[in-house]
């Protein structure tokens, strides 16, 4: 079978990086990967969900541009839905390709999520190369203490030696001026190399990051906002590769992006606050109230959406509707949005600019998803090659480099960003795109319908040429049953096209299409941080999934997936492989090759993809030469 033409993209010279995505592999049969999320920011949050930040702190944090961040606090991430987010993003266009267009995360989500500053220089500048003395000497006099030599490696500080002098440090209305800006120096640098940026190692912060901290007066003029939204972008190309395990960056971003926008993902919000909007009452009087982002930070109800499970996620992200996804999802005169607008700047939002972040360098594509800002969404342009060879490009053994001077093209590009702001007709009369848009969507899309979309559309041209039609009031009939009922009308020009069509979107689905088994009373909120409830094992042990490959695979609770079951294509396998040696008169299949022409190409595709079921054999008992 040829791959692309049941996959795609059948139109290669936009996803020029096909063989090497990750999305390739799932039709392999890799499909149980979840990517590992790195941070480093839980013991930052554990120590102050007991301690509450001075509000002087708060005013130097506000003073910097990262007060909206912490008002935000911290999310559990949900590693399954990143992982099926990751496996739709295009390294080549900096998106993710849904099956309503494609759409990515902009300066627009940055700055109203977490409310940071997105206009101002380029975070930028010298990769100093410094001793371990002279890093500890640099430490005492921004961060007001000197590490330990075990707490640094190269020129990266562990965290624990940050929260080890946090906790000795007790902010007063009368401690010094200088001592309230080295504690929030270092608050800044936890919630930068923790949450914001964090790398591979999950417990370092690169020392890097202080030198823009030094003068707290000007440190607002940098573009943080970019920043971050540059390693986001760097982070998510890396982990879209084949045999990525691990992926850093700010990760709850992404997660509360994805929440806002699609439907069918969305958890619900719970009548109970967390901590960070209940101690914090009183600052809104000197300060601003939590952005955006900190909505999501409540109890959440998840006993009518999908929880974490890499497989149903990915079916509905497949299978997403217009309606389900929604383009523009901020109310613009909300007190939450509105507290931040003075320091808005809309205008860069839609600006084709270079994201900078010393060594990395990755390109803002809102030209692409131009719906997310109310406008016409056309045809895009062909995206520059010379963009993918930046990846390459890291601080990895490059200590010394002046990047300043190294990316000085890409600087002067984002000083002239004003001159690159799209603009498009407004979305009028229901019309969201240009004429030929979707024929173009079609043909450089990429399926993830792997084996279980191919096996489903086969099943039930078998089952309708047997005439055996499933019930659809019976409550055991499967959603999967239910959507192949719907497309039983399948006329023979279709059938002939099935080698190629066969594993085309099908009929959309709601979440409730799946069994959802519902909590006890007591138990109907559920916070964000465990995501699965205390009762999910109790079904993890009978539930079982077949996906046709000749062996269950049960739910064990050490993946930690949901109790949702996935759907099980037991029923159509052995119906299958039960009326094979049947359906060749109802299909007309023959040796004659002439009266065989029309319904060879599903017998050859029947016989490609079922695949035969796997022998067991009792294991040698290890004594050697007999059973």
């Amino acid at each position: 079978m040829d791959r692309r033409a049941v996959y795609g993209p059948r139109d290669g010279t936009v996803l020029s990086q096909q063989l090497q995505h990750r999305s390739d592999d799932i039709p392999e049969g890799d499909i149980d990967v979840v990517l590992q999320a790195k941070r480093a920011d839980g013991v930052f949050w554990n120590y102050f969900k007991d301690h509450d930040m001075h509000v002087r702190v708060l005013d130097v944090l506000h003073q910097i541009g990262f007060y909206g961040v912490y008002r935000c606090g911290r999310l559990v991430y949900d590693c399954h839905l990143i992982t099926a987010l990751v496996e739709r993003w295009r390294p080549e266009t900096h998106t993710f390709h849904f099956r309503v267009g494609e759409a990515t995360i902009t300066l627009e989500d940055v700055q109203i999520i977490w409310a940071l500053p997105i206009d101002g220089l380029p975070v930028t500048g010298l990769d100093i190369e410094r001793s371990t003395e002279e890093w500890q000497i640099y430490c005492r006099e921004y961060l007001g203490f000197s590490p330990d030599e075990e707490a640094f490696k190269g020129s990266r500080l562990h965290t624990h030696a940050i929260m080890n002098f946090i906790r000795t440090v007790e902010i007063t209305h009368d401690t010094p001026r200088p001592t309230v800006v080295q504690y929030t120096r270092c608050i800044a640098m936890l919630l930068l190399g923790g949450l914001m940026c964090p790398d591979s190692s999950g417990n370092m912060v690169p020392l890097l990051y202080l030198s823009k901290l030094e003068e707290i007066n000007t440190a607002r003029n940098y573009s943080w906002g970019s920043a971050v939204l540059a390693f986001l972008y760097r982070e998510l190309c890396h982990a879209s590769l084949k045999g990525k395990a691990a992926i850093g960056g700010a990760l709850q971003l992404l997660q509360i992006w994805a929440w806002s926008r699609i439907i069918p993902l969305s958890p619900g919000l719970g009548v109970e606050r967390l901590y960070m909007d209940q101690v914090q009452v009183n600052i809104d009087r000197f300060l601003p109230a939590a952005p955006y982002g900190a909505i999501w930070n409540c109890r959440h109800n998840f006993t009518r959406t999908v929880r974490t499970t890499v497989r149903v996620i990915r079916d509905i992200l497949d299978n997403m509707q217009e309606d389900q996804f929604i383009w523009q999802p901020y109310d613009m005169d909300s007190d939450r949005i509105m507290a931040y607008a003075a320091d808005f700047t809309p205008e860069l939002w839609r600006s084709t600019c270079p994201l900078i972040f010393y060594a990395i360098v990755e390109i803002h594509h809102p030209e692409r998803v131009l719906r997310q800002f109310g406008m016409r969404q056309n045809i895009p342009e062909m995206p520059d090659s010379r963009d993918m060879t930046l990846h390459q490009i890291s601080r990895k053994a490059r200590t010394g480099t002046d990047w300043g001077v190294q990316h000085i093209l890409h600087i002067r590009r984002w000083q002239r960003r004003r001159d690159t702001i799209v603009n498009r007709p407004p979305i009028s009369n229901e019309r969201h795109t240009e004429r030929g848009y979707w024929n173009d969507v079609e043909g450089l899309s990429r399926l993830l319908d792997r084996y279980d979309a191919t096996l489903d559309n086969i099943c039930q041209f078998v089952m309708h040429s047997n005439q055996n039609p499933t019930n659809e009031n019976d409550p055991s009939t499967s959603h999967r049953q239910r959507r192949s009922n719907s497309r039983m009308s399948t006329t023979s020009a279709e059938r002939d096209n099935i080698g190629v069509d066969i594993a085309g979107p099908s009929t959309a689905y709601t979440p409730q299409d799946y069994y959802v088994p519902q909590p006890s009373q007591q138990d109907d909120w559920f916070q964000s941080a465990p995501y699965m409830p205390s009762h999910a094992e109790s079904y993890s042990a009978h539930v079982d999934l077949d996906l046709g490959l000749g062996v269950n695979q049960p739910y064990a609770p050490e993946y930690n997936v949901s109790p949702i079951p996935f759907p099980s294509f037991s029923a159509y396998r052995d119906q299958v492989e039960s009326s094979s040696a049947t359906t060749s008169s109802r299909l007309h299949i023959n040796d004659d090759d002439d009266d065989n022409e029309q319904d060879e190409p599903t017998q050859n595709i029947v016989e490609e993809i079922r695949r035969p079921r796997r022998q067991r054999h009792r294991r040698n008992c290890g004594t050697g030469g007999h059973f």
